[in-house]
């Protein structure tokens, strides 16, 4: 008897699978595939113009087509390209080819596109709904307006300069500066220049009205005023994606990234360099004074002030952007304070990543948003910007020992940063890895 009962429930077991498989077969017959894969390289291609990183973009479209029960899809995926290709059962192939121009870091994007995609994997509407949701999603990403876009350059540049050991005269002349290179940034990408022009002209001027504001008297280090100003170039994010994405696998995507931060890298050496021998040509500059050095506190908070101009210039919005700022805040505490105990300084901004990635990941699962936005805030203030002022300032000078020196100090601290935040976000995802494969045996 126990056995009859036994073969009665698996062949009742069966019978359900049966009817959820036709169920998914019927489900998969309304949705037209080729809409389908279009729809979500769609999706996929606005996060990247947001700027988001690869591993997300390709998954965005991986979460999407699996939804809706499609067990075969392959993605490809680098800086400005998107592949991605189906396989039905009745062995139907469907490929798409989605080319990105011009990308911007949006955050706001990134967060309402990430949003939306983990609805459509929950509700699986029709394609048609599904556009109507990311027409209005289009619609609800919100840009900030050109004062807030100023203001937030004037932030960053006004908060690195009292973090990298300036006074309130050198506040505001990076303040100034920075506004300045904004203005310069957004005149050179309506004319869609490219990386290295557009890092050299804004650099220059960036530098040249830094020294501009230490010949008239505004500010009496012109370095620190420069250095605070030279945040809003340096390609630290860049950087920290590259190096995420080759270690993740996504080699072409990760050289692609590091060889763009090597041509801006190179376009700031040049034109700051240039834009300070041709200001010394013209006018005297007084020469720069020792940088204040302020308490920890006061380091904290003109970092926050810096994180909470980059979060305006990145189109931050809601209600985690006090989040953000706490992130920034535990970032630099934690690496002070680790090198204040002996901590070699490499090792010391490890640590700080590391905790910053495991803030923001955190954080992210907790508020359902995407960890980036609260991770690019955090890693505000260990970008090494000192690092590559003086590296150029050496250049200049023709001191390539010291140069060199510098410069390789300054990719420690980059690389650092970078392998600090791969160690927490790659636990993460290994547990969500792990979480999602139970889940799965349950079914």
């Amino acid at each position: 008897m126990p056995k009859k009962g036994k073969k009665r429930n698996t062949e009742s077991g069966e019978a359900l699978r049966s009817d959820s498989h036709d169920i998914e077969a019927l489900e998969r017959d309304r949705i037209n595939h080729e809409e389908l894969l279009e729809f979500a390289v769609a999706l996929a291609n606005r996060l990247q113009s947001c700027g988001a990183e690869t591993y997300r973009v390709e998954d965005t479209i991986t979460r999407i087509i699996e939804a809706y029960g499609y067990k075969k899809v392959d993605v490809f995926v680098i800086p400005n390209c998107i592949i991605a290709g189906l396989e039905t059962d009745e062995g139907d192939v469907e490929t798409k080819v989605r080319r990105l121009k011009s990308s911007d870091t949006m955050l706001d994007g990134i967060e309402k596109y990430s949003a939306l995609c983990r609805r459509i994997c929950f509700e699986r509407p029709t394609v048609k709904e599904a556009r109507r949701l990311l027409d209005e999603t289009d619609a609800s990403v919100c840009r900030y307006g050109k004062f807030t876009y100023y203001l937030g350059a004037f932030l960053i540049g006004a908060g690195f300069g009292i973090f990298f050991g300036g006074g309130l005269l050198e506040l505001l002349s990076a303040g100034i500066s920075c506004a300045a290179t904004a203005a310069a940034l957004s005149f050179t990408g309506r004319l869609n220049a490219n990386a290295f022009f557009k890092s050299f002209v804004c650099s220059f001027i960036l530098a040249f009205i830094a020294n501009l504001c230490g010949a008239a008297g505004i500010c009496k280090n012109t370095d620190i005023a420069t250095i605070g100003a030279l945040m809003i170039l340096v390609p630290g994010f860049l950087f920290t994606n590259s190096m995420r994405d080759i270690i993740y696998g996504d080699t072409m995507s990760g050289v692609n990234r590091l060889v763009q931060v090597l041509i801006i890298a190179a376009a700031l050496v040049f034109g700051t360099s240039a834009a300070v021998t041709l200001s010394r040509q013209f006018f005297t500059v007084s020469p720069t004074l020792s940088p204040i050095d302020h308490p920890l506190y006061i380091q904290c908070l003109a970092g926050m002030i810096g994180t909470l101009g980059f979060g305006l210039f990145f189109n931050m919005h809601g209600k985690g952007i006090p989040f953000a700022l706490i992130g920034s805040i535990i970032s630099w505490f934690v690496c002070s304070i680790c090198m204040r105990i002996g901590v070699s300084e490499p090792v010391s901004y490890l640590i700080a990543a590391a905790a910053s990635s495991f803030y923001a990941e955190i954080l992210a699962r907790i508020r359902k948003f995407p960890a980036t936005s609260y991770l690019l805030s955090a890693l505000v203030p260990l970008i090494p910007g000192a690092g590559i002022y003086y590296t150029t300032e050496f250049i200049r000078l023709g001191m390539g020992a010291d140069a060199w020196a510098k410069g390789v100090a300054t990719a420690a601290i980059a690389g650092a940063v970078a392998v600090g935040v791969l160690l927490s976000s790659t636990m993460f995802r290994m547990w969500g890895v792990y979480m999602k494969s139970r889940l799965s045996k349950r079914r």
